[in-house]
């Protein structure tokens, strides 16, 4: 008999403190369950509002896959050669400690509207997230693993691909993961800021018209989306290649 997953109990509760809470406004301010249904129910069937959701992943994926890939090289690069890593260390300390979201202003200005400026809010927010993982998991390595592999006569390709890339995709996973929802976060800012369509866009917009109720429509979106990214796409590379962080 399978064990009860309390995880269940968490969407009829935050909808009973909804309904809760939506009883001391009117609609126009803080929509409750309802009106919020009604108003999904006609974005469901609006080609408009699938516009704005492909927008916002074109941009996000675009974005993401930039930043993994170009952190992950210069991550190994870092581990392997302590000068790169040491050249590289100002500037992660440096946009770290930056919110992503301070960039896009100028990053609006520089690039104009449009794709651009937010997909390069979403490789800053991404970058380095993931470049200091891969970082720490090279650093992780042990020599031991290295000699016995060039002791067995592993080439630079070789000792790559089976000692450097299957010890750091853990550590690496999780920059993936802490960049995925930095970038998410991000790209819904920088389109509220400066877009002119996106997920973002379509709640700043519907605000300022009064729309609540497809602000909130929004607002549930951007959690559905990410909880599917987290199920559909996160967990099973997680099962994949982190599997120890799914014990417990």
């Amino acid at each position: 008999m399978k064990k009860f997953h309390f995880g269940i109990l968490a969407i009829p509760f935050i909808i009973i403190v909804w309904m809760l809470v939506a009883r001391n406004y009117p609609p126009i301010i803080f929509p409750g369950p309802w009106s919020t249904w009604l108003e999904l129910k006609k974005q469901l069937i609006s080609p408009e509002y699938y516009h704005h959701i492909g927008i916002s992943l074109y941009r996000l994926f675009s974005g993401f896959a930039i930043a993994a890939i170009s952190a992950f090289v210069f991550g190994l690069l870092a581990g392997v050669s302590k000068a790169f890593r040491q050249f590289l260390s100002p500037m992660t300390m440096l946009f770290q400690a930056t919110p992503p979201m301070a960039w896009a202003p100028l990053l609006i200005l520089m690039l104009d509207l449009g794709n651009a400026p937010m997909i390069a809010v979403i490789v800053i927010a991404a970058f380095f997230p993931i470049l200091v993982n891969v970082i720490q998991g090279m650093e992780r390595i042990k020599i031991t693993h290295i000699r016995a592999a060039q002791t067995l006569g592993a080439n630079r390709l070789q000792l790559a691909w089976h000692v450097y890339l299957p010890e750091v995709m853990p550590s690496a996973f999780t920059g993936v993961v802490v960049g995925f929802g930095i970038a998410w976060r991000s790209l819904v800012a920088a389109e509220m800021i400066g877009g002119s369509a996106g997920i973002g866009w379509l709640i700043s917009s519907s605000g300022q018209i009064g729309n609540s109720p497809l602000v909130m429509v929004g607002i549930i979106t951007i959690g559905i989306l990410a909880m599917f990214f987290e199920f559909v796409l996160l967990y099973p590379l997680k099962k994949r290649f982190a599997s120890w962080a799914l014990k417990g």
